[in-house]
């Protein structure tokens, strides 16, 4: 259980392609937020989920968030990601690829049913991947998928414009049956949705493997469509679990007894640099100003621990995060001092500031005026900074004159943020349309390009090779990849285990009350 007493409010920006938006150490897995003891014991209550009646369900379709938290209970994809973001099989049994790259080969697992008794066929998973390809939701990730073809043995091929060894982790996405009778399409899931009169629920789908061992034969299911009306549901019980960002605002709600348990996400927070002039054009200007960000305090202090402190962009809980390179740009202010001493800057005898000849080191930071935890990155930044005897203005722009400054290059620095696929595929953010600093690094895009393709033990070696390179050149800084939260109401579940995709990941270990 848990009271909150304090979140710091901030905005959490919805679009998820652009800058500043939303698609160290080992860090510990996800795990019930510790709590105070209750003062008095919570009453016993029927698990119960929230959903927007005025949006669509369908998984690949849909745009309403409250809905899509429910995929992962009625729908299964190809594969799934775990809190370490490696690519678990779920209806492939096997997968194969061709000598270039480009073309997939998956065999689908036998006896795999849909909720109704429809066996699922290869035919199924390509309409399904076809429907995603053209979806808002699913477009950008498959990007790089030219076509998606059913065999006549059964099998799905998929193939790429350019080689990628980690495609499972791109191919979580439902895989459905559809039906026009139904409320949603069906799927093969934990539960499948249900009418009881003019109430939505779902109901066990005893065709799933786990049927016997989850712990709600029927989940009722609330109408919940705003953020205050879910809120007010969740804390009067009428919703028992829902997920959160405690860098949003609405986080600031949620004040009954409840259990909190984090899950890492994709989201990353990150300093941009104008790498095409000004100061910023020498890599080892953007070494030390990537020097200069305590990651781990941001994470302790403005993020309440709910972030996963990086200097790659890559989360550290995955397989690919090479710490040797992270610790190259790790928070060290003596080594930011003398990195902007090989660039040739030296303090001025009278004021202290960092000169090269007569000019004096001034950055121009940009960050939105909408968004406080951007802003809190962008304070501690500008007081290393300063500290370090650089003259830093900064910018807080709204949001649409934030935009046009990167637009037209009006800044040294940025705050962005960017929710990346399961890849953490980076090229959008180095050689895409957000890269606003206009970074050109031909040596770090040909490394890109092999760790990309690379699988099994090359892909080590290639991601070694990509993130030391990264270090050279330090085309952004990241600073941490943000957490979500699922929250249930005190003494209702226990051995929580979400994951980004789904928060009731492996629900059938759920522990539950009675």
């Amino acid at each position: 259980m848990r009271r909150l007493t304090r979140i710091i409010a901030l905005c959490l920006c919805a679009l998820l392609a652009l800058p500043g938006c939303g698609e160290p150490e080992p860090q510990p897995s996800p795990s019930a937020t510790p709590a105070p003891t209750p003062t008095q014991a919570p009453q016993s209550v029927r698990f119960s989920l929230g959903y927007d009646p005025a949006a669509s369900l369908h998984p690949i379709t849909g745009d309403s968030q409250v809905n899509q938290e429910l995929t992962g209970l009625v729908y299964q994809g190809l594969y799934e990601l775990d809190n370490t973001f490696t690519p678990q099989p779920v209806l492939v049994r096997s997968a194969s690829v061709s000598e270039d790259g480009l073309v997939w080969t998956l065999v689908l697992k036998d006896g795999i049913l849909f909720s109704d008794g429809t066996p699922l066929t290869a035919q199924h998973a390509a309409a399904s991947l076809e429907l995603a390809r053209a979806s808002a939701l699913y477009a950008a990730r498959l990007a790089g998928v030219t076509d998606v073809t059913a065999g006549e043995d059964g099998t799905l091929s998929v193939t790429l414009s350019a080689p990628n060894g980690n495609l499972p982790a791109l191919l979580d996405i439902p895989v459905v049956l559809e039906r026009e009778d139904a409320p949603a399409p069906l799927g093969t899931g934990y539960y499948e949705y249900a009418q009881a009169g003019d109430r939505l629920l779902l109901e066990v789908n005893g065709r799933h493997p786990a049927a016997s061992a989850l712990p709600y034969p029927v989940i009722p299911l609330t109408a919940a469509s705003g953020a205050e009306e879910r809120i007010a549901s969740f804390d009067s019980g009428g919703i028992s679990a829902v997920t959160t960002d405690f860098s949003s605002p609405y986080a600031l709600g949620y004040s009954s007894s409840y259990e909190a348990c984090d899950y890492p996400t994709t989201a990353l927070l990150y300093v941009g640099f104008r790498a095409s002039g000004g100061p910023c054009r020498s890599e080892l200007v953007r070494q030390a100003v990537s020097r200069a960000l305590d990651r781990e305090e941001l994470a302790r202090v403005q993020l309440s621990s709910h972030a996963d402190p990086a200097a790659l962009p890559v989360s550290p809980l995955c397989g690919d995060y090479d710490r040797t390179a992270a610790a190259a740009l790790g928070f060290d202010l003596d080594a930011a001092a003398r990195l902007l001493a090989q660039a040739g800057y030296t303090p001025g005898e009278e004021d202290g500031l960092l000169y090269q000849g007569r000019t004096p080191l001034e950055l121009t930071l940009v960050v939105n005026s909408d968004n406080d935890l951007r802003q809190a990155v962008a304070g501690q930044l500008t007081e290393a900074l300063t500290g370090l005897g650089i003259t830093v203005t900064v910018n807080r722009l709204p949001w649409k004159d934030y935009l046009s400054a990167l637009a037209g290059g009006r800044f040294d620095l940025y705050i962005g943020e960017i929710r990346l696929t399961g890849d953490f595929d980076p090229t959008v953010l180095l050689a895409g349309e957000l890269n606003y600093g206009g970074f050109a690094g031909g040596e770090l895009s040909a490394l890109l390009a092999q760790w990309r393709a690379a699988q099994g033990q090359e892909r080590s070696r290639a991601a070694a090779a990509l993130w030391g390179q990264f270090a050279q050149d330090a085309p952004i800084a990241p600073v941490c990849f943000k957490r979500g939260s699922l929250l249930v109401r005190w003494g209702m579940a226990s051995n929580l285990e979400p994951t980004r995709a789904n928060p009731f990941y492996r629900m059938e270990y759920w522990t539950t009350a009675g």
